[in-house]
Order: structure tokens, then sequence, then C-alpha cells
């Protein structure tokens, strides 16, 4: 998908600075224009090729997508719908909400979101809204990008839109979702304040705790899509492939033919659940005995910055995986990958699915430097600041959000997008 052009700043009357971000409008797809299913198909090809290829070997190429399109089941969106649906992509999801509009085959609407001389946020919608379907696509990666989202939802809703769903990559502040002492329980500050501003149904992908739902009144519905089965199906090919290649005939897998001997591992016991979906996802592509292991942090004193990991499991001349949810500092990561190194893994990969890097951050050029990392795989929920190194991968998952957004437009089962019994439908471009 081509960038969006840059923000460029604009001077008022009153000599306050706006920072005006234009939408880049793809071309409609025109379903009165398309004979059969077959010439849809067709056309869904030419739409899906754009976007990044399976590689990852520079700074500036690090998006990759998987080979096969598991879950992008919906090339185009009925005309009747078409007309009612309005797309937005905050300033902090603007790849991602250009990828989504592009898959859907529906353009970006256009809007402005800038900024006043003494920092205050001023959002303008340019298109009409009322009696429309809004999707707002935006991560809450900081105190600006909150803002800009609740700004955004308060105007749709002053402008009469019918129905507001906020697409929420990286929900932010997810890790403040308890009371330990006198502090605040912010996810919950958070899921409040979108309830006061108007909307309606929230969109979610791999909250930090799924509990967290019940933040929301049971007036405003939070779908919760997790993406580790996407980046289970993305190792699956990789690993495929390094098995297939020509090897000594007595070095023979008890775990399947010719599949490499995996283990996944959570990064620590909060993840063991996603890593028993992530093994289940994998087992059932490879058909092959994938084990489980996890890392205990052994803290003497809640909120220790240090620990003691201690590893359950085997993992001896093994193919690691490890399962965390955010990467944000990887010291955590960094301890789990010499953990396995020293206990005789024969690699070892990763797997986050937010990658919260800032911008004076140095946690992608720590994780670039680790000898014992083959790469890290995380989502583009959150752009990044600055190009990644070659070891971390960004996993595009704009198919399964633009799959959310166009069944929950037609009124469907959007937990039915991750039917791990149908995982071996041919992508379009295949």
């Amino acid at each position: 998908v081509e960038s969006l052009p840059p923000s460029v700043g604009e001077e008022n009357e009153e000599g306050d600075i706006r920072c005006t971000y234009e939408e880049n409008p793809v071309q409609t797809l025109a379903t009165s224009d398309i004979a059969t299913k077959q010439s849809k198909l067709l056309l869904a090809q030419e739409v899906v090729e754009s976007l990044p290829t399976n590689t990852s070997s520079s700074y500036t190429d690090s998006m990759v997508t998987t080979r096969k399109m598991y879950f992008y089941r919906t090339p185009y969106i009925q005309d009747s719908m078409a007309k009612k649906l309005v797309l937005l992509a905050g300033p902090s999801s603007k790849a991602l909400g250009s990828d989504i509009a592009h898959l859907l085959g529906q353009p970006l609407n256009e809007m402005t979101v800038g900024k006043f001389a003494d920092g205050e946020t001023q959002v303008q919608i340019r298109d009409s809204v009322r009696m429309k379907q809004v999707y707002v696509i935006n991560s809450t990666t900081s105190v600006d990008s909150l803002m800009e989202l609740l700004l955004l939802i308060s105007t749709l809703r002053r402008a009469s839109a019918k129905k507001i769903t906020a697409v929420i990559p990286y929900y932010g502040y997810s890790r403040q979702d308890m009371r330990t002492g006198r502090e605040s329980i912010a996810a919950a500050d958070v899921a409040r304040m979108l309830e006061e501003v108007g909307v309606d149904t929230v969109m979610c992908m791999d909250l930090h705790n799924d509990s967290l739902r019940g933040f929301f009144k049971p007036t405003v519905p939070v779908e919760h899509l997790l993406p580790v089965p996407v980046a289970a199906a993305y190792f699956h090919e990789e690993l495929g492939s390094v098995s297939n290649e020509p090897k000594d005939p007595s070095e023979k897998s008890d775990d399947g033919p010719n599949y490499p001997k995996v283990t996944i591992v959570a990064a620590h016991e909060g993840q063991v659940a996603r890593a028993a979906h992530f093994r289940k996802v994998l087992q059932m592509l490879s058909g092959a005995d994938i084990q489980m292991a996890f890392i205990s942090k052994n803290r003497l004193v809640a909120g220790q910055s240090t620990y003691e990991p201690l590893l359950v499991g085997d993992v001896k001349d093994r193919k690691c995986i490890i399962i965390d949810d955010i990467v944000s500092t990887g010291t955590t990561l960094a301890s789990c990958i010499n953990t396995l190194n020293e206990q005789g893994a024969e690699s070892v990969y990763a797997w986050a699915t937010h990658g919260v890097f800032g911008e004076s951050s140095k946690t992608s050029d720590m994780l670039q430097a680790l000898p014992g990392l083959e790469y890290v795989l995380i989502s583009n929920s959150v752009s990044p600041e600055k190009p990644l190194p070659p070891k971390v991968r960004q996993l595009n998952v704009a198919p399964l959000l633009a799959e959310a957004i166009a069944r929950s437009l037609h009124d469907q089962s959007i937990s039915g997008i991750l039917n791990l019994e149908d995982m071996t439908a041919e992508r379009y471009d295949s």
C-alpha cells in the first residue's frame, strides 16, 4: 500500500499552527461493474497484491504477511452497505487504516487533525456522516492519540452519526488494569471516557487482559480480536520452508515428517493462555507434536525490576518461539532469550502482538544486537517512530481488521473469523 503524504503545517489568521493530515483515497470497488463472483475475486487479487510480501531484509522493509490469506474472506462491500460506511483513520494508525481501506475497496474519508500553538488538539470531519455507520481506526499509544480519538468520537456524535465503532488496534493504558495501592485503574478510566463521548461499539486487538471488556457498560459491546492464529500461520510457513531444505536423513524429527522440533514458550505465567492458543493453531497447521514451556518470573517483591527466571519445560535442541503480548523495553524478552540459549535451544524466535517503541526508545536496536535471537515478530498495531532493524518484523494485521469491519457492517459473526476448523483457504493472490 502506497504511503500517505507527510503531514503539513498550516498557519491560520490567529497565528496558530495546525498540522493537517490529508487522506489518500483509494479506488472504490463498484460491485455494479462486476458481473460474476469470479471477477470479484480477481479484483480482490489485485487489491491484496499491493500489500507487502513475506520478506524482511532491511531497516525499510520490515513488514511481512502470510503467503495465504487465512481469515480475509470479504473482497468487497455491498453497494447498499457502502453508502452507509464511513472509514476514518487517526494519525496514530494512518498506515494501517490505509491498508484496511484498500482491502475493503473503500476510500478513507477526509478529516483534519491539528494542534494549536499551545498544544491543544483540534479535529474536523470534512465529509457528511449523518446517519452513517462510522469506523474510527486509532491506536491510543499516547496521551495525544487518546485525546484525538476522544475528540473524533465526540465530533462524530455531534454530527449525527448513526453508529460509531472505535477500532483500537492497541488499547493504551491496558496494563493499568488493577489497583494495588493509591493509584488509578487507567484502563477503566479510558473505557469510561470513551463511553462519555458517545462510542457505540469498541473493537480491540489482543487486550493485555481480557477482563478489560468488563470495564465497559453492557450497552457498549467490545469485540476482542486475537491475531495469535495469524502469527502462528506465519511461523508455520517460515518453519515449513526451513524444514523443506535438504537435511541429513539421520536427523529425523519425532514431531512429524520433515518438520522441525518446536517448543512454544510463554514469556511468563500470564502468557500461558496465549502460548497454548498459539501452540494449538501451529499444531493444527503442521500436524506435528508441538511442545510447550514457560518461564517463571520469580520476583521476591511485587514490582521488582530484576528477577531470577525459571524455565519449566524442554527446549534443548529445539526451535523455540517466545510468546508475549507487549514488548516495550525488551528486558523480559532479552531475559527469556538468554535463558533459552543457556538451556541449549537450537534457535529462538519471538512473537509479541504490540511493539510499543517510542521515538527515543533503543529497544529495537537492543533486540537487533542480541546474538541468540533469530527475529521477533510484532504486529503493525503500533506505527514505529523510526525504521525497524532486520530482526524486528512487522506482521500486517490489516486483513484481519478489514474482515472484522466487513462482518460488523453486515451484522455477521466476528468471532467466526478465527474458525480453527477451516484454515486452509487459499489467499486471493496465490
